[in-house]
């Protein structure tokens, strides 16, 4: 009787059926390929450049001041000063050297920029200026909420969100937009 059970599931309860062993599994040698983890950002994505900045014009010098705004919270993060530099007029520009002196000064002790992401979009454009071939514009600007970490992970320093409108003031030197200018925008 316990033949008839199990026939469903062997084939077979006599002794006289040969038994059929299945092959053993081929087992290959060659080991499988390892997968090549994907990299990600460990620190401030560099904001793309728009291609606006190669206008010479009012839409050119809104492209160039919203993205050395965006550039901030990157230059901060990563210390890396190159585009920074070539895009400022270190000799007009206070908030240009400020800047560059705060990314150097946190890389030199091991301090880490955290958070800061910059949205920026202008608000006003001005007349361009004549006297110093400029554009001065207003632009609204929401900065996160950031930290700056000691080289142990511990808060040296913290700052909530804020939101201001700054005045920007780009000019365009014939190669390339450049930064002449940042400041608190004044009530107009």
């Amino acid at each position: 009787m316990a033949c008839a059970v199990l026939v469903g599931v062997v084939v077979g309860c006599s002794p006289t059926e040969p038994v059929v062993e299945s092959p053993s599994p081929v087992v290959s040698e060659e080991p499988s390929p390892t997968p090549v983890p994907t990299p990600t950002p460990t620190g401030p994505v560099k904001p793309e450049r728009p291609a606006d900045m190669d206008r010479t014009d009012e839409v050119g010098a809104a492209a160039a001041a919203t993205y050395f705004l965006e550039l901030y919270p990157y230059v901060k993060g990563t210390g890396d000063l190159e585009e920074w530099n070539a895009l400022s007029f270190p000799e007009e520009c206070e908030f240009c050297v400020n800047l560059a002196k705060s990314a150097t000064d946190l890389r030199s002790t091991g301090q880490t920029f955290v958070g800061g992401e910059v949205e920026a979009e202008v608000s006003r454009a001005y007349e361009f200026d004549t006297l110093y071939g400029a554009y001065p514009l207003d632009v609204a600007v929401r900065q996160a909420e950031l930290q700056i970490l000691a080289n142990d992970g511990n808060v040296v320093s913290a700052e909530p969100e804020t939101s201001t409108t700054l005045r920007v003031v780009v000019i365009h030197d014939g190669t390339a937009w450049r930064l002449m200018d940042v400041g608190e925008a004044s009530a107009s």
